[in-house]
């Protein structure tokens, strides 16, 4: 992706918001550290080595991710219950999780920290793993608000829904046209424009998960980004 060439030509920005997974940390590079840390919990379940579950693991995750552990059971011909696999997507989301910031994010934070301008978060999916993510970082050194979509009541809340990023838009006291939206995903991140006057920033990650997916409705980003540090001209 080609860097555009970034100026502010609008409002001054007051608050920056970023989305989680493959913005700030990797997805990817959780669900290795997950699907490592299940197969060690799961060896003596399945009678295999860990090495032969997380291989499995990753066999099955080429087709999709979703149902990781029903299908790693079928796999297997292990039966199961429901309750069983509740508790395993549990003790997953909740493992202790070996990931990181991306190398452009911490100079990108403290640069706009040293502005005095706030940040926050505004992310999908389950709450327990996206917060197990950010203690993982020390994220509470970072983001003066965030918000899990699903803490309002369930998926449907998730975006393009824009009940997120007008909480934080009160939360942050500044008009919606003050704060700026980073993200990775064309499917869902950049909609919010055609709702409010929230301007966004894709950035697109080697292995991002969502790198292939189409525009909503066609809405586009108002700017392009190679690494988080190109936020910082926006601010100037």
């Amino acid at each position: 992706m080609k860097t555009m060439n970034l100026k502010n030509e609008g409002s001054p920005i007051k608050a920056v918001i970023f989305d989680l997974d493959d913005t700030l940390i990797s997805e990817y590079q959780f669900i290795v550290s997950g699907y490592r840390y299940m197969s060690g919990y799961l060896k003596d379940r399945l009678g295999r080595t860990p090495a032969e579950i997380e291989e499995k693991l990753w066999e099955l995750s080429r087709t999709s991710y979703s149902n990781a552990f029903n299908r790693l059971f079928d796999a297997y011909g292990e039966a199961y219950t429901d309750e069983e696999i509740k508790e395993l997507v549990k003790v997953y989301r909740d493992h202790p999780a070996k990931v990181e910031f991306y190398p452009d994010v911490l100079p990108t934070l403290q640069a706009i920290k040293d502005k005095g301008i706030p940040m926050g978060i505004i992310s999908d999916g389950d709450p327990g793993r996206q917060r197990n993510k950010l203690q993982t970082v020390d994220g509470d050194r970072w983001f003066a608000h965030v918000i899990l979509n699903d803490e309002f009541g369930g998926a449907r809340y998730r975006k393009p829904d824009p009940k997120g990023f007008l909480e934080m838009v009160r939360l942050m006291g500044v008009d919606a046209s003050e704060m700026i939206y980073i993200g990775d995903n064309p499917a869902k991140d950049f909609h919010i424009a055609r709702d409010t006057a929230i301007r966004t920033a894709r950035i697109k990650r080697e292995n991002g998960i969502y790198n292939d997916r189409e525009y909503l409705d066609g809405i586009r980003e108002t700017w392009s980004i190679d690494s988080l540090v190109d936020i910082i001209q926006l601010l100037e």
